[in-house]
């Protein structure tokens, strides 16, 4: 019978989120506006945010010792219960909202997350 050996896992000096990719999509869904914004990419850019968001959510970011960060995780978490995200019948409006408060808790987490691993903002 083979034998399975396990390589040892590298660890990396450098930080396993793309900062710059979810500050990038912060930026841009700030930057939109409902009045030019189809229903559709308002659908597309909350699946990306909420995917962003709950990765910095998995992250070890202090929230134990600072009631400041766990206070933001609360308040994403409840943002990401099933019940509270938009469904197919849900105005447009209201999907939009949705979307810019994912991206605003997502910001807000990345700059914890940025500033516990050294991570300067460009």
């Amino acid at each position: 019978m083979a034998k399975v050996t396990q390589e040892p896992r590298q660890t990396s000096t450098e930080a396993p989120a793309d900062t710059e990719l979810i500050a990038d999509a912060v930026s841009t869904i700030l930057a939109l506006s409902l009045s030019t914004s189809t229903r559709k990419a308002i659908d597309e850019w909350t699946v990306r945010i909420v995917g962003h968001l709950a990765l910095l959510l998995s992250e070890d970011l202090g929230a134990e010792q600072d009631d400041e960060v766990m206070a933001m995780y609360r308040a994403s978490y409840y943002l990401l219960d099933l019940s509270r995200r938009p469904r197919e019948s849900t105005p447009a409006y209201e999907a939009f909202n949705y979307l810019r408060e994912v991206a605003i808790r997502t910001r807000g987490l990345l700059t914890v997350y940025m500033r516990k691993n050294g991570i300067s903002a460009t």
